[in-house]
């Protein structure tokens, strides 16, 4: 009877803790599946977004008279349906320079979302724009790098 007492006691004891291995075993399997993210991504590339910035950016003619130039920071959320939504600039240049890259952004068309285990998510981007003040006749030239997940 002692035996049972004491093995009765044990299980009440360890039992707790082997459920807790357990659920912990399962728990850390979950962790080992990680979940595969796509990031969203301009309808044609990061070649094509530089395209359509190139075209449509109208340097001001104030900052052009100026040659205001200079590296910007902006950001962008790309929703679930690939709009373009909460533009903001991080870092600005002039007033003018950023409602035009603001107005821009603002128009972009549709980009391909970013997707969380093959189902579309809201995606925020950060991106530096560096503009370039250009020659007489021409528009000012903008460098790209990749965007980045906030």
């Amino acid at each position: 009877m002692r035996k049972l007492t004491l093995l009765l006691a044990l299980s009440l004891f360890f039992g707790p803790v082997i459920a807790q291995t357990e659920k912990d075993s399962a728990a850390a399997s979950v962790k080992k599946t990680a979940d595969v993210i796509t990031q969203p991504e301009f309808k044609g590339g990061i070649e094509k977004m530089y395209e359509y910035i190139s075209t449509n950016f109208q340097y001001p003619e104030e900052a052009q008279r100026r040659s205001v130039k200079g590296k910007m920071e902006v950001e962008f959320t790309i929703e679930k349906s690939g709009d373009v939504t909460y533009v903001g600039i991080l870092k600005g240049l002039e007033e003018s320079i950023d409602e035009e890259v603001l107005k821009l952004l603002k128009a972009m068309p549709r980009w391909i979302p970013a997707t969380k285990n093959g189902v579309p998510v809201r995606y925020k981007v950060s991106m530096p724009i560096t503009i370039r003040a250009s020659r007489k006749g021409q528009r000012s030239s903008q460098q790209l790098s990749t965007y980045t997940e906030n």
